[in-house]
């Protein structure tokens, strides 16, 4: 409980670097059947979920830091995407919610350009780890380039993708299946990175049933190969799908085998998102194609180099949305390589370049251990939270909760980051009646077997909590979690009013 109470304090009054206030004893700590919702959150513990799975709760007043309600609080659990939480909180405060990812076509500063149009050096394009870059933004740069008045690069394209290291794979995360089907929630991560490091398969039918279906890649690279023998089915026929993916890892290239069926009679076409092996490799050669739609022709080669330091002008620069509008989209969709790619432009800044997950990891301990959390109490491996190996209390997504609530600066953007209940993200269709709809934001996380809940609730007696609720080692279908996490929900949302006369 000791520990629990400094979090608390720490984390709602203090600021990380001067936590001063001397930590409540333990024997002045409530025990359990004195916590003020126990009356009404106790009965949710006769649910067999109980009996089956292990679930650490704590529910704290968030304008007194009072404990109100724990069950193994203090326990370790894998938080999966729960861990977004923290990347954001740590985020905002070392990037600043203003910051913007860049990428920039540079050149030497004598460079100089004729009258025909024709670039008299090398063209570097630096990537400044941009997980949201898509196909269409590097049409624009392409387009911009030739309005600078460039038709022709005499020299080659360098490609620099060092303000990352080049482990691409998310660390934690080696499962047998996505090593090999590539779904796109386990995208690489790089400092050069188009369409979130997938390529999507269109998949269309043909003009008549038994005639093969139109099957190809929505952006087109030499990196990947497709044979398909799926056909055209007859209108109303069973629609069904096989793809197979070989990766050469060391090419950076792909080989997909389809099989299957799509009726005539379908009116979308089908999308089959997959990542690529090498986001450099790939950004590259999408860059080169979309410079040549654009009438730029480059007489050199593609490198992968360093952009020199000095003696450099930018040419064409494209910036991201602020990493405002990144973090919602982080945090409402859950989305994994924008946590990844945010967590090392963290470490890049804090512990210079390359950015690293380890150096990100790093700033993110400093955080805990900053509002009062022991450095043995929990295990990070990465930003996203996909990993079996991670292991946080309740307690500790609770301090980040209440530090972030406190910060007045940045308390704001934290709390749009967050789905909110019957609204958006992955909260939209839960907490959802008219009388509870807005009033919970939160942050899901679920893998096999692993699913949480955290997130700040204004409770129907007027108060606002915080409130973390993990649910660990359940081997069956997540419908019986979230129905006893949204029980758990409504049951402080539909708190009776407090008496104005006490």
């Amino acid at each position: 409980m000791k520990t629990r109470t400094l979090l608390l304090i720490s984390a709602l009054f203090l600021s990380t670097a001067q936590a001063q206030d001397p930590p409540v004893e333990p024997e002045e700590a409530l025990a359990p059947e004195q916590y003020p919702l126990a009356a009404i959150l106790d009965p949710l513990q006769a649910d067999r979920l109980f009996q089956s799975a292990d679930i650490g709760i704590q529910v704290v007043n968030a304008a007194t830091g009072e404990e109100v309600y724990a069950h193994r609080a203090d326990e370790a659990f894998v938080p999966a995407s729960v861990m977004k939480t923290l990347t954001a909180a740590v985020a905002l405060q070392t990037l600043g919610p203003a910051y913007r990812f860049t990428t920039a076509l540079l050149t030497h500063e004598d460079a100089t350009i004729s009258e025909e149009g024709v670039l008299d050096h090398d063209l570097y394009v630096w990537g400044g780890g941009d997980p949201t870059l898509v196909v269409e933004d590097m049409w624009r740069m392409a387009r911009d380039l030739k309005l600078a008045g460039i038709d022709t690069i005499d020299g080659d394209l360098v490609f620099d993708n060092q303000f990352f290291d080049q482990d691409y794979l998310i660390p934690g995360w080696r499962k047998k299946e996505d090593m090999t089907n590539g779904p796109a929630y386990f995208s690489p991560v790089g400092s050069l990175t188009v369409n979130y490091n997938t390529t999507c398969i269109v998949v269309a039918p043909g003009p008549n049933p038994g005639d093969p279906a139109r099957v190809q890649l929505e952006t087109f690279t030499e990196l990947i190969e497709i044979d398909s023998e799926v056909v055209t089915g007859a209108p109303g026929s069973r629609p069904w799908m096989t793809i197979e993916r070989e990766v050469d890892w060391a090419k950076g290239t792909l080989h997909f085998t389809m099989e299957g069926s799509i009726p005539e009679d379908e009116l979308d076409p089908w999308r089959y998102y997959r990542t690529i092996p090498d986001p450099s490799l790939h950004f590259a050669d999408v860059f080169r194609r979309m410079l040549k739609s654009q009438g730029v022709r480059v007489k050199g080669r593609n490198l992968l180099g360093k952009a020199p330091e000095d003696d450099m002008r930018v040419v064409v620069s494209h910036r991201s949305e602020s990493l405002q509008a990144l973090l919602n989209t982080m945090n409402k969709s859950s989305s994994n390589i924008i946590a990844e790619s945010v967590l090392k432009a963290v470490g890049a800044e804090v512990y210079g370049t390359p950015g690293t997950t380890a150096k990100g990891v790093q700033v993110v301990s400093d955080y805990l251990v900053g509002l009062g959390v022991p450095a043995d109490e929990f295990t990070l491996i990465n930003g996203s939270g996909l990993s079996r190996e991670i292991r946080l209390r309740p307690t500790h997504v609770n301090a980040v909760m209440l530090d972030m609530l406190a910060n007045e600066s940045l308390m704001p953007e934290f709390v749009a980051s967050l789905s909110v209940g019957g609204q958006d993200g992955t909260l939209r269709r839960r907490f959802s009646d008219d009388e509870h709809t807005g009033r919970v934001r939160g942050k899901t996380g679920s893998v096999n077997g692993v699913y949480c809940l955290s997130g700040i609730i204004l409770g129907g007696d007027g108060e606002r909590y915080v409130f973390s609720f993990f649910v660990n080692g359940y081997k069956r279908s997540s419908r019986p979690v979230r129905k006893l996490q949204d029980r758990f929900g409504v049951a402080i949302l539909d708190l009776p009013p407090q008496n104005e006369d006490q």
